[in-house]
This record gives C-alpha cells, structure tokens and sequence, in this order.
C-alpha cells in the first residue's frame, strides 16, 4: 500500500501530469470564456495568444538546445493560457543574478587550486590531448597520472568495497548523492559513519532533496546532526512551483581521507545491490579511485558544500597525500546547468567522432538531441562498431517508449542496440578503441545533460578499460539485440511515441 502512495504521489509531482492538468484547465477555461462572456472571451484568448508569440520570440533567440526550445514552443501554442506560466516556472533554466554572482565568486576563489594539481603529462595520443584539453578548458579539471583505477560491478561487488574503505578513514569522509533510501545499504554505511564520527573523523553528507522525496523519514537530517554528521539537502523543495526543482544533483560520490575515491551511477538503495529487485536484476557500476587524481573528486564536492552551506573551505586540507603506481591517466570532471558548454555531452560525443575501431555505451536512458543522434550514425557508417546497451524492463514506461523511438534511425545507419534481458542496466558507460573511457553519473538524456549537476571519470590508456570491455561483452550474452523488424509500431503507438518524443526535452 505503502509503495502505491509513492508510486500515486511521484506522478501527481511530475511535469506530465501537470502540463496534462493544465491542458484540462485550459479547455474548461476557454469554454467558460466562450459561454459566459462571448466575444469578449475570444478577444482575452487572442491576448494571452499574443503574449504566448512574444514568449515565443524571446525563446528562439535562447543560446540552448534547438529541441528543447521546439518542445516549449509547442507546449506555449498549445496552452496559450497556461503555457506561459508553466515556461516561466520551469522552463527558463536560469539562474538569478544574485546566485550566480555567488556561485561565480565560490568558482573563481577554487580556480587556483585546480592551477596547483595541473601537471604537465607526456600523452601520446592526440585525440586524447584533443579530449583532455577541452575538459580542462571548460571545467578547470587537469588531468592526472599516479592514480589506480578499479572498475566494479555489479553492485553487490561495489558495496563491500564501500564498505572496506569507510571502515579505513582516518580524517575525513565526504558523501554525495542523488537518492539515499532507508534500508540494509544506507543501514550498513550510517553505522559506519556514527563510528567514524566518534573517532573524531569529519564525515560530511550532500542529497539531493527531490531524489529522496518519499524515500527518508523526515527527522532524517535532525538524526544524522544529532549523531555529528554535518549534512545538507541540495534544492531543499518548498511548498510553491518553481523552476529550481529543474536543478537537480545527479552525482554519486565517495570519498576518505583524500586519497580514495568512488563514483559511477550506484546510489545508497537496496535494489542497487539487488536485495530489491522491483525491475529484475539492476545492473549498475562504480569507478574506484586511489591517488592524486581524487583531488578532481574532493574538489567537486567542497565546491557543491560551499554552494549549499556558504561556507568558506581550505581546499589544501583536504589534498591527496599518497601517489599510486599507474598504467594510464585519470580525469575526473563535474557539469552543471550553471555553464553553456554541456560538457559531458560534448565529451561523450569527442569520444565517438575519435573511435576508429569501436565505440560501447551503456545507459539507462537514450534520449539524444540531433547532434549527438547524428555523430553515432555518422560513426557507425564510417565503419565504426557501435554497440549500444539499454534495459529490457524498463522503470519509467514513457521515457522508455522514447527511447525505443531511436533504435530504427540507428540500427538503419549500423548501430547495434541491446536490450539487458535479466533487468535493467543503471550504468553510464562509454569505452572507445581500448583507450578511452568514461564512468560517472550522467545518463544519455537531456536532464543529465542539460539539467542536473553530474560527474564523469575519463580514463586514458588504462587498464580498467579492459575491464569494462570484458564486462560489457559479458552483458551482451546475456542480452538481447534489437533487429529493424521488431522496430515496428501500430499506428496509435506511432502517434503516442511521436507526441512524447516532442517533449522529451522537457521529461
């Protein structure tokens, strides 16, 4: 009964059910304006569709995402009365001056440090040195070598691993994440961080308040206070509409004593590690990291502290203090909505337009803008093998439909799609070539790409990547590859799927 009320709740607080409320009102608004006050009714209609076209202007001229501006210029014209509002609630994407000056002023005060970790490194390939210095140039993080990888997965193999290096720390523990979720994972970590605590260890927390809605009891951060732990909701949510709740952080990170480090796409929920298992088997990752490339990591996460606390950090007590013995080189790298760039997105995509041989993904979600759409086919018809994995049991239907909708565009140009049979894939993955690699928390969408805060561990001529390959290809075995024919739809299914892909931008 319990799981119902959430399920009931989670679409009476999703976007699609309010613009489907909103259409509702406008139909009962515009014909009570029709019966009631005739002609007059006709000319507030054609005032709210003239400043629905002024809207509309100011859109277009946007620097964002050509779909995402389509999606809303639908939304506008077909809710002339309530399009507007609900735009300027959620779909402006900007920030107020007065956070951003904040944000700005946090920013430029940590460039400093990223300058003191930057080394020069002898990288051999150029199309890393392409990819290298264009994460640098748009996110200030260098690149680093000295740093062991370890790639685990699934995530009954992750969590023991979690477990060990918590049970290490000696100074401090630094936790960030999307969803945190009463039950045996949290349950284990938290009696490991009251210990921590009393120990004298500084164990600080970050979750994201719309992600654990429903999820955590609401004395939840009171409790953990109580107990020592520093903890701080990112975008608490309020009772009012606003198009902060856009903004989410999507990051899942770990981190103790500087010098080891975890992320990936596992949050702190008992179905990661598949004691609940409400979509079959979940299949998900983490990285682990140990060296001077956590720096990039504990960065990260004291820049997102300051932005939610407005407290002022030492970054230098916080730096690595041991170097490993490597055989390849680490970048770690956080995107936000807060800058232009898209730089995961664009990353992702120098990664497959540098492929030669072949190009892997694996994702929850697929749900491209044109651009990245067009650099898969274009790699996969140049001769590229490009190999993309999704899940078979999806946990969002409709996201899951318009994902669907791109396998007949890709498998016509030679990309190969497969469904993950046992469950469903939670893993952001792309491996190129053996050489390049990314594992983080950012998913192949437009949330992820464009809306959430996420983070990305490159990796370069490392050793790990053969890891992920064995175990992607590992996968494949146990998958399902999506052939043209099953491709096929009825003709309601085609209008529904092409009606929902227009507004996936906005999903």
């Amino acid at each position: 009964m319990l799981k119902f009320l959430k399920r009931i709740l989670r679409v009476l607080l999703s976007r699609t059910f309010i613009l489907a409320v909103l259409f509702l009102l406008q139909i009962v608004l515009l014909s009570y304006l029709i019966i009631s006050i005739g002609r007059r009714g006709i000319v507030v209609y054609f005032v709210f569709l003239g400043l629905s076209i002024i809207e509309a202007i100011f859109i277009i001229n946007r620097k964002f995402n050509p779909a995402y501006k389509i999606s809303w210029l639908v939304a506008i014209f077909a809710l002339p009365f309530f399009g507007i509002f609900f735009y300027w609630l959620f779909g402006r994407l900007k920030f107020s001056k007065k956070a951003k000056n904040k944000y700005l002023e946090m920013y430029n005060e940590s460039c400093d440090y990223n300058k003191e970790m930057a080394k020069d490194l002898d990288l051999e390939s150029k199309g890393f040195i392409k990819v290298s210095n264009y994460i640098n140039n748009t996110t200030l993080m260098p690149v680093f070598a000295h740093t062991t990888s370890q790639y685990l997965s699934p995530g009954e193999n992750v969590f023991p691993e979690i477990l060990k290096e918590l049970k290490k720390a000696k100074k401090f523990i630094f936790l960030e994440f999307f969803i945190i979720r009463d039950g045996k994972m949290w349950g284990d970590i938290y009696e490991i961080l009251k210990e921590k605590v009393k120990e004298g260890v500084d164990v600080r927390l970050i979750y994201d308040d719309f992600g654990c809605l429903n999820k955590l009891k609401s004395n939840f951060s009171k409790k953990l206070r109580n107990e020592g732990l520093k903890v701080v909701s990112f975008n608490t949510m309020r009772p009012y509409l606003s198009m902060k709740i856009n903004y989410r952080d999507h990051r899942k990170i770990i981190i103790i004593d500087g010098n080891v480090g975890f992320t990936g796409g596992m949050n702190l929920s008992d179905e990661y590690i598949n004691i609940d298992s409400p979509f079959g088997y979940w299949k998900d990752s983490m990285i682990l990291l140990k060296g001077e490339g956590v720096a990039n990591l504990t960065y990260l996460f004291l820049k997102m502290w300051e932005i939610c606390q407005r407290e002022k950090l030492d970054y230098h007590d916080f730096l690595p203090t041991s170097s490993e013995v490597t055989d390849g080189f680490v970048q770690v790298f956080g995107d936000g909505p807060f800058t232009q760039d898209q730089s995961t997105e664009m990353t992702y995509m120098q990664i497959v337009q540098e492929a030669n041989n072949y190009v892997y993904i694996q994702t929850p979600y697929l749900i491209l803008d044109n651009e990245f759409l067009t650099t898969l086919k274009t790699s996969a018809l140049s001769g590229v093998d490009v190999r993309i994995m999704v899940p078979h049991i999806p946990d969002k239907k409709m996201v899951y439909m318009v994902t669907q909708s791109y396998y007949e565009d890709l498998i016509k140009a030679g990309v190969k799609i497969y469904e993950y049979t046992p469950g469903f894939v939670h893993s952001k993955i792309i491996i190129a070539d053996d050489m390049m690699g990314i594992v983080g928390s950012a998913n192949f969408d437009y949330r992820s790409l464009y809306l959430h805060y996420e983070i990305s561990c490159m990796l370069y001529d490392s050793s790990t990547i053969n890891d992920i390959k064995t175990d992607f290809l590992s996968s494949i075995g146990i998958s399902e590859e999506v052939k043209l024919e099953n491709c096929k739809k009825n003709i309601f299914k085609k209008i529904l799927v092409a009606i929902l892909r227009a507004f996936s931008p906005m999903m």
